[in-house]
């Protein structure tokens, strides 16, 4: 029995030795200089972080080019699996647009306004999505005049659209 204490005791002196040891080492390391702890970098996490840049964009090409990959209109590939809900004759003023997914791994959506009228914009929104499933978002947005929007959706590292055109009646 006596010899069990011995080993406990010596095992509890290493114990302590090795938390010493620890603490000074933890305690040793220098810390980050002012200068790199203030340093500003921008990292563009989301698609959100690129809606200033998107919004002050001349086209949709513009903005697609932003994009990583860049992409183009042109390369935009027509899925089946994308709905752009809106009504398709409507009164000038503001009106509900849904859009759904249900291409696997959708990462965001963005919707433009391919022949904007004066004062209104090109680009109307982008939404991030979780990247699972079906995806689903809604948005209100106002009209004067007859639309071409375009949803453009990109889902499993590939990009794909989907067209509606809304028109506007006159009293």
């Amino acid at each position: 029995m006596s010899s069990n204490k011995f080993y406990v005791r010596r095992l509890s002196r290493c114990i302590c030795a090795l938390s010493l040891l620890s603490f000074t080492l933890l305690s040793s390391v220098a810390p980050v200089s002012a200068q790199a702890q203030t340093a500003p970098t921008k990292v563009v996490n989301s698609i959100e972080d690129l809606i200033p840049e998107m919004t002050k964009a001349g086209t949709v090409d513009a903005v697609l080019a932003m994009m990583r990959p860049p992409v183009s209109k042109t390369t935009l590939t027509k899925s089946d699996y994308l709905l752009l809900d809106s009504p398709t004759i409507a009164v000038a003023g503001i009106m509900s647009i849904r859009m759904v997914s249900e291409i696997p791994g959708t990462e965001f959506f963005m919707l433009f306004n391919q022949s904007p009228a004066d004062k209104e914009p090109m680009f109307i929104t982008a939404v991030s999505t979780p990247g699972i499933g079906k995806a689903e978002a809604k948005i209100k947005a106002k009209f004067s005049k007859n639309a071409d929007l375009l949803l453009v959706v990109k889902a499993g590292g590939r990009w794909y659209s989907v067209a509606n055109d809304i028109k506007i009646a006159t009293k």
